[in-house]
């Protein structure tokens, strides 16, 4: 059912499918108790009751997960916001519902800031999600400083960060966002630390002539999004990406197609935010979606290292399933100007 990589380093051409999708919102934050909610929780938890659960559909992302096992990319990474306010009982359910969606050798996720709406201890939340989450053993931050996220600050795994994982010649590298804040805030900051290890990373990845993909939750570009839900050091991050170089960046939080661009020191980085993965309400600018990312390795004299091609798959309420939007297109003919 699922696709592996399966061109050699030896070959001068690959081509990889990436699946990508973030904002699921999938798991009923009703049924906490009284004090569970005597916090930032009881507005998200007022919210989803009197208006969002209305919106953000669960047999809308059961049907995406069927839709993207028939697709069958090589890989499928999610950009956060699994869940909605940090319930441990939302924990649990997010994995199971990421077991149903694949194993975690073919799904990578970052968590999103409502994967972060308060602080929680990390045996009733990341250790449940950690194998997809985490690092393979021997790449990334947590090899140099042999770090175990199971054992790791909630929402910071020290030393564990960018996570990196190799999957053929496709490098996904995860960068952290999310971060407790206070009510009607839903920023992000990445942080020094790493944002400096980020650096690193990716100069190592290009000397071994890798496809990077970088996933995070909030957006890298400033554009539609308010200051109290904005990246807060995303000019720093900005700049790590100018100087360091990326073949692609994946985003979600602003549950719109968006499609910018950043120039870095080998030439131009798309920077591509998907919709969420389960609107079925009224605005059409908003219905749920996740993109298909074809990557090539393209041939000499054509520039950049690596051709990326985009399909979109979107839902259909009345037929109740996804269904190809538009056609298959070189992603540069698609990023904003």
């Amino acid at each position: 059912m699922r696709r592996n990589a399966h061109h050699t380093r030896n070959e001068y051409q690959f081509l990889i499918t990436l699946g990508h999708l973030s904002d699921l919102h999938a798991t009923d934050p009703t049924g906490a108790g009284a004090t569970s909610l005597l916090n930032k929780r009881f507005f998200g938890w007022l919210s989803w009751t009197i208006n969002r659960h209305r919106h953000y559909q669960r047999h809308v992302v059961e049907a995406i997960f069927e839709d993207i096992q028939r697709e069958s990319p090589d890989h499928v990474a999610v950009t956060g916001d699994l869940i909605n306010i940090s319930l441990p009982h939302e924990f649990e359910a997010a994995s199971r519902m990421l077991e149903k969606l694949g194993s975690s050798q073919w799904v990578t996720v970052v968590p999103g800031n409502h994967d972060a709406y308060v602080g929680v201890s990390v045996e009733r939340a990341w250790a449940l999600w950690a194998d997809y989450l985490a690092s393979d053993t021997n790449e990334g931050a947590a090899s140099e400083n042999n770090a175990n996220p199971h054992n790791s600050n909630a929402f910071s795994f020290p030393g564990n960060l960018p996570s990196v994982r190799i999957r053929g010649d496709l490098a996904l590298v995860g960068v952290w966002s999310a971060i407790p804040t206070p009510p009607f805030v839903a920023a992000g900051k990445v942080g020094s630390d790493q944002l400096e290890q980020l650096e690193k990373t990716l100069k190592s990845l290009r000397e071994r002539d890798l496809c990077r993909v970088v996933l995070v939750h909030h957006p890298v570009v400033d554009g539609h999004v308010t200051r109290r839900r904005r990246l807060v050091d995303s000019p720093e991050l900005r700049g790590v990406l100018e100087r360091a170089g990326a073949d692609l960046v994946i985003h979600g939080h602003n549950h719109r197609s968006e499609f910018k661009a950043l120039q870095s020191n080998e030439g131009t980085i798309p920077v591509v935010g998907v919709r969420s993965a389960s609107y079925a309400g009224p605005n059409p600018e908003k219905t749920a979606q996740y993109h298909l990312y074809q990557i090539e390795r393209a041939q000499e004299g054509e520039g950049a290292r690596f051709k990326i091609s985009l399909r979109t798959r979107g839902w259909n309420e009345q037929a109740r399933t996804f269904e190809e939007v538009g056609n298959a297109e070189p992603l540069l003919d698609r990023l904003d100007a």
